[in-house]
């Protein structure tokens, strides 16, 4: 398995773009799978290529920017437009509604993370 690290997050008028560490390709396939990584703090979006999977880490210095978007509910490209994260923002929804308050993920994750996308004051 293959690990990107997303580095910059960049807003533009069609959604916002995470510039990554290496190289991203065309060929990439989302795979609508959204994890977190609690050891790493950060949200893993899943990509496939040629059989592989790659994951795409994003830490938690970008999560102001994807909270921002994930409320405009705009669109989450890879470096260029024609890789975005498929079904990004319900894989969120979903992983919010199993992480707030729930300490299997360390409870520093879930304060972490009701903090960037559950405070009412980054709304």
């Amino acid at each position: 398995m293959t690990v990107i690290n997303a580095k910059k997050a960049i807003h533009r008028n069609d959604g916002l773009y995470l510039v990554t560490d290496r190289s991203t390709h065309s060929s990439f396939t989302p795979t609508s799978r959204l994890l977190a990584d609690s050891d790493n703090f950060a949200l893993v979006y899943i990509f496939e290529q040629d059989d592989e999977f790659v994951q795409i880490h994003i830490h938690e210095d970008l999560w102001p920017a994807i909270n921002e978007i994930y409320r405009k509910r705009k669109p989450i490209f890879l470096d260029e437009p024609d890789v975005e994260f498929e079904d990004i923002h319900e894989e969120l929804d979903m992983l919010l509604d199993v992480i707030q308050g729930n300490n299997n993920y360390g409870a520093e994750m879930v304060r972490t993370v009701e903090k960037h996308f559950l405070d009412p004051a980054n709304d």
